[in-house]
């Protein structure tokens, strides 16, 4: 969960730059004393814009997981080592002498 600072709630400077990014709405980068980046304010939409393709990436992952559910992991990784192996044989042929 998202944590939320109303704006009521917020120094006279939090709200000064929050209010200036209603009026033009654009990416605001929060860092601390030492110039580090720490956070950053999007518009809402854009977030929302996120947001969705963040719920498709997870949705193919619990597709993924599902489908994989009663699987021995001990096996699956052994398939994992053998197509990795396959591959870099299929790569990297030995030169005839």
């Amino acid at each position: 969960m998202a944590a939320i600072l109303k704006l009521q709630d917020a120094s006279s400077t939090w709200r000064r730059f929050i209010t200036g990014l209603r009026t033009k709405p654009q990416k605001a980068i929060i860092q601390d004393e030492q110039n580090r980046n720490l956070g950053v304010v999007l518009p809402m939409e854009e977030y929302l814009l996120y947001e969705q393709e963040w719920e498709k990436d997870f949705a193919v992952a619990d597709r993924i997981q599902e489908k994989m559910k009663g699987y021995n992991s001990a096996y699956v990784e052994k398939q994992i080592e053998k197509a990795v192996a396959e591959v870099k044989a299929a790569s990297n042929p030995a030169k005839p002498l």
